[in-house]
Formats: structure tokens, C-alpha cells, sequence
């Protein structure tokens, strides 16, 4: 009997992961997540990637379309186009500012990647921290595959930090500014961070703190060489 593992070295696609994927765990009520729309996607710079833990609602086919503004709740859809914006502004060298940011928050939802650790789609309305792990820990040769395979230059831990920090082998950017990490186990480093979920209630809160977030290390990177940094233009 084939290792499933060793046939990932021959998945090139989301699309033969997820099958692939699917295939070795039958029992699961299967979420399909991942790119959202490939062609809003492949103009974005930088790349963004949300990884969060399951799916709580109906709510299985994930990838391959414009989702929101409205979900199952009024904040997820939107918080991803505010924090997007934001990250692409501060890392683009703009300044953004909170009324421009939340212009956006009614935009159709195309141009990310959303990966949940939990695949098998039970409806629970509320995540267990031990059941996610257990998901992460059984199934993070796949959730690896998928974000190398989305190649995202920036992710977006929500609530989901403490789980995959020591699989992603993360450092940090800088030790004055908590909760930005590089993660160098890719083709390219990328950065994560450690935030909310996006089903978080508001809009004012998480914008100032990821903004002050970026910016101060943005600003720390200019002023040093030696700080593990490098220049936050990705």
C-alpha cells in the first residue's frame, strides 16, 4: 500500500491536493478551501493567505469564486478586505489610513486564500483547541502542501497561531514589535502573523493595531541592518 505522503511529491495543484486529500481521509465531510478567485489572486502584491481552524457553518465550498461581504456573520468577509488593504498599503510603502480602509469592506472577497487546519466539516459552533490539534497534527503534511502551493507572501494566523508556530519554524521579524514572524521553511520567506480571527467585532481595533504593527517595523527596518528584519517591501 502507497504512503499518501510520497504522492504529494506529485501534486502540483490545489485542486489534486485537495482530491488527494480527500481520498486518504473518506470519512471526512470534506471543506474545499484554498484561492479563492485564481484570477484576482494572481494580481495581488503582495499575496495574502488567512489560515484559520475549521468552518462553522454549511459552508464547504470555499474556493473558486468572489465571496462576501455578507457571511454568516456581518465582520469575517469584511475584516479580510480591511486587513488586506492595509497589509498591501504598509508593505506597498502608503500610508494608510482607516477611512480608506474601510471603503473597502463591502469589496467582493477574490483576491486571498483562506485555508482552514480543520477539513472534516462537523458544524460545531464552537472549535475545541485539542480537536484542532489533532487535525493539525494528522493532517499537516496536506496543510503544508497547500500553502506551499499557494505560495502566499504574507500569512494571516487567525486564532491559529499557537498551533502551527513550531510546525512553520517561525522567528521573529523584529523583538520590538510582537506577533510578526518570518517563516523560512518555503521557497521564499514569508510573513505571519499572529492576529485575530476575522469574525472578530469591529473594524477599529485590529485596523490601528495592524497598522502600528506594520508600521513600526517598517520603521525599525530603515533605521538598522541588524536586526533578522529585512526591508518589509515583499
Amino acid at each position: 500500500m502507497n504512503n499518501p505522503y510520497d504522492d504529494l511529491a506529485n501534486v502540483h495543484t490545489e485542486e489534486e491536493l485537495l482530491n488527494l486529500w480527500k481520498a486518504e481521509r473518506p470519512t471526512y465531510d470534506f471543506t474545499y478551501d484554498g484561492i479563492l478567485c485564481d484570477e484576482a489572486w494572481q494580481k495581488e502584491s503582495p499575496k495574502i493567505a488567512f489560515l484559520l481552524k475549521e468552518s462553522h457553518s454549511n459552508f464547504t465550498e470555499i474556493r473558486g469564486g468572489y465571496r462576501g461581504p455578507n457571511g454568516s456573520g456581518p465582520f469575517f468577509w469584511r475584516n479580510m478586505n480591511i486587513w488586506s488593504y492595509t497589509v498591501k498599503e504598509v508593505l506597498n510603502g502608503e500610508k494608510p489610513t482607516f477611512n480608506a480602509a474601510h471603503a473597502r469592506r463591502n469589496d467582493p472577497v477574490g483576491h486571498v486564500a483562506y485555508i482552514n487546519i480543520k477539513k472534516n466539516h462537523e458544524r460545531e459552533t464552537k472549535s475545541d483547541d485539542d480537536d484542532i490539534r489533532d487535525y493539525m497534527n494528522r493532517d499537516w503534511e496536506f496543510i503544508e502542501k497547500q500553502i506551499s502551493l499557494i505560495a502566499p507572501n504574507v500569512l494571516f494566523c487567525g486564532g491559529t497561531f499557537d498551533y502551527v508556530c513550531e510546525k512553520l519554524n517561525v522567528i521573529p521579524c523584529c523583538q520590538e514589535v510582537n506577533g510578526l514572524y518570518w517563516s523560512e521553511n518555503w521557497s521564499k520567506k514569508m510573513l505571519v502573523i499572529d492576529f485575530y480571527h476575522p469574525s472578530f467585532r469591529g473594524y477599529r481595533k485590529p485596523f490601528y493595531r495592524l497598522k502600528n504593527m506594520l508600521e513600526s517595523w517598517a520603521q525599525i527596518s530603515s533605521q538598522t541592518t541588524a536586526l533578522p528584519c529585512g526591508a518589509p517591501r515583499i
